[in-house]
């Protein structure tokens, strides 16, 4: 039961990380654009850095409803789902939430229960959709760097 106790808390600590910090980023820039007065629109236009960081946490809101959907459901893709995850994390620059999905997939045991057809879908779409989109933010930043 206390093993049970601390992986709840460690994924809420990890879901509580990938909610904070964009909603963190998204103060931060209504701060900048009302400093600057300017709009938030025109911030993104004039620094193309900032037009990454929002998409990397518009990502990372939907990778903590993904985790919070597929963790209600099965075990067995919640561990997968980590795996994917700190990759992706790695890949994207975020050393913090690589760290907090490698100890949350270090202490879950996976179960053997069926997993539904309707899950399995919703887990590779996201993951897909993840992928995707971190790729992209990859390319646009290694090509931002050769200009």
């Amino acid at each position: 039961m206390i093993a049970l106790k601390s992986i709840k808390i460690k994924r809420n600590m990890l879901l509580g990380y990938w909610i904070i910090v964009p909603v963190l980023f998204y103060f931060y820039l209504f701060l900048v654009s009302f400093n600057q007065q300017a709009t938030i629109q025109q911030l993104i236009i004039q620094i193309p850095g900032l037009t990454l960081a929002l998409l990397l946490s518009f990502l990372t809101l939907f990778q903590a409803a993904c985790l919070y959907f597929i963790s209600s459901r099965t075990t067995i893709l919640e561990k997968k789902f980590l795996t994917f995850s700190l990759f992706q994390q790695i890949l994207t620059g975020n050393i913090i939430g690589a760290a907090l999905c490698y100890f949350n997939n270090k202490w879950l045991f996976a179960d053997k229960t069926q997993i539904s057809r309707n899950t399995k879908f919703v887990f590779y779409c996201a993951t897909g959709f993840i992928g995707l989109i971190s790729i992209v933010i990859l390319l646009i930043a290694i090509r931002m760097k050769g200009v």
